[in-house]
């Protein structure tokens, strides 16, 4: 009995032994094409017969994603992703223990890292093979638009790269521009990146610049511009006196400047063109003064006068503007140190108001990781007692704290400017013993019948207003008007720093 016991080991120990192998793959990534075919190589080594045996392969970075079963000498069709059906095939010499893997109409999901796994009875095996592409983008789109005398905006954005490219700004001579460009990127629902960068420039009548994106060398795409300011009403002068017209030509232009100027100043008088907020405190006289604005402004384009349609701003109702609800986080990457986020980015507080805040360089605000462009869009801001933000108070309670939005180019900016709309912020103040007051030059304080411990902001990127709302109330604070149509504008919120209430952001 003993020699038939010890014959049944040696006997299981050398099956074990004949079965043992490991996998040869390749060691680095497998560059493929858009659309192309790709074969992930796998081998048994030593080359046994792998008929009986069981082959899995799966996405290592996709939750072990099935993309081929082969069990019980056939494929398990049922097992496997509907994206890899029809498209994974095994190309190998089963009998010689080749296992490959192909996959037909590779897309950019394809993209990463698959495991290759072999088994049978008693021994198994897996190794990783990753699959790398590069999808060159979309050649540069160049616009350009006047800011001021003798400054132009210029904006380079591309699309459609496999990774996050990168974009450079250079002169005719090859000199790179160093002028604070702003850089945004984003990314589509097929994982594909897309580049958005604009600057300030000063333009030459002969010289272009370049918006240069790659992934390297090999992977380029490059536009030109010359960008030229336009001809002003001097030049028009000018070249009106060179033809011996110049009388006629100086007399129309000092008639059209003294209309336009004519026409500024009562526009400004009506506050059509004025920056600074409209502010209405009381329900009855909300209700007044904005039917009056909007009645006016309809009289004066029945009227023929020079108020056109875009000119007539509506102050929309606190329950028509939720509709327009977006959610909202703060980004903890960027705030200051002095400044603790919570609750999964949505309470923001001063970690320690009874030191002196470390704030140096910094505003005392923190960005939120969502960036608007367009449409309309609502969040509210809620106060709340202590770190964990167990009991509510109102927001008048607070030492201080301040919300609204700003410039993408703002919040890039290394220079702590003032939190004005002429250096790209349009927020709301409130101090205690102070009151609310908009951060216009000079402020403009905003009366408030009732306290409240909700904020309601509303942002219509199409119509470039910002309104403030008591939400708890159903009251109107106020709306900043002739917001420029920046690129992106982001919203933002300052807790203050003299005390641990926190706001949260919804």
């Amino acid at each position: 009995m003993l020699a038939i016991f010890l014959g049944m080991v040696l006997n299981l120990g050398n099956t074990v032994a004949d079965y043992s192998f490991n996998l040869s793959v390749p060691h680095g990534p497998i560059p493929v094409q858009l659309g192309s075919s790709a074969t992930l190589p796998c081998q048994l080594n030593p080359r046994h017969n792998a008929v009986a045996f069981r082959v899995e392969w799966n996405r290592l970075d996709k939750d072990s994603t099935v993309v081929l079963l082969r069990e019980n000498r056939q494929i398990q069709g049922a097992s496997v992703a509907p994206e890899y059906r029809d498209r994974a095939s095994l190309i190998g010499d089963l009998e010689k223990g080749n296992v490959s893997l192909k996959l037909e109409n590779i897309t950019l999901a394809d993209r990463g890292e698959y495991v290759c796994f072999v088994k049978h009875t008693t021994w198994y095996e897996r190794a990783s093979v990753s699959l790398s592409m590069k999808v060159v983008g979309s050649v540069p789109v160049l616009s350009y638009t006047e800011v001021g005398k003798d400054e132009m905006n210029v904006t380079c954005v591309s699309d459609g790269w496999s990774s996050q490219p990168t974009l450079t700004w250079k002169y005719k001579q090859g000199r790179e521009i160093d002028n604070n460009p702003v850089y945004e990127y984003s990314i589509d629902a097929d994982g594909l990146v897309s580049v958005d960068s604009w600057l300030l420039v000063s333009p030459s009548k002969s010289e272009w610049i370049s918006c240069s994106v790659y992934l390297s060398d090999q992977e380029m795409r490059e536009s030109r511009v010359m960008p030229q300011i336009t001809r002003t009403q001097t030049d028009a002068v000018t070249l009106a006196s060179s033809s011996g017209e110049w009388r006629a030509a100086f007399i129309t232009i000092l008639v059209l400047v003294l209309l336009e100027f004519s026409i500024l100043f009562l526009l400004h008088r009506k506050g059509s063109h004025d920056e600074r907020p409209e502010c209405i405190g009381d329900p009855t006289e909300q209700k007044v003064q904005t039917e009056q604005k909007v009645q006016t402004a309809e009289k004066a384009v029945t009227d023929n006068s020079t108020m056109t349609d875009a000119q007539i701003i509506k102050i929309p109702e606190l329950d028509m503007v939720k509709g327009s609800a977006v959610k909202l986080t703060l980004d903890a990457t960027i705030a200051p140190t002095f400044l603790t986020i919570t609750k999964n980015g949505k309470l923001v507080t001063c970690s320690d108001p009874k030191k002196q805040a470390p704030q140096g360089d910094h505003h005392p605000h923190v960005l939120c990781n969502e960036r608007l462009s367009s449409h309309q869009h609502y969040w509210e801001i809620t106060g709340y007692s202590g770190v964990m933000g167990i009991a509510s108070q109102h927001l008048y309670n607070k030492q201080f704290w301040y919300a609204g939005v700003c410039s993408a180019a703002a919040a890039v900016s290394k220079v702590k400017s003032p939190v004005s709309p002429e250096h790209g912020f349009w927020v709301l103040h409130y101090r205690k013993g102070t009151g609310y007051f908009a951060n216009t030059e000079p402020t403009t304080h905003i009366p408030v019948a009732k306290e409240f411990n909700t904020l309601g902001v509303y942002l219509d990127c199409d119509k470039h207003t910002l309104s403030f709302y008591d939400a708890q109330n159903k009251q109107h604070l106020c709306i900043f008007y002739n917001i420029p149509p920046l690129k992106t504008l982001i919203p933002l919120i300052c807790p203050g720093v003299k005390d641990k209430d926190c706001i949260q952001i919804s």
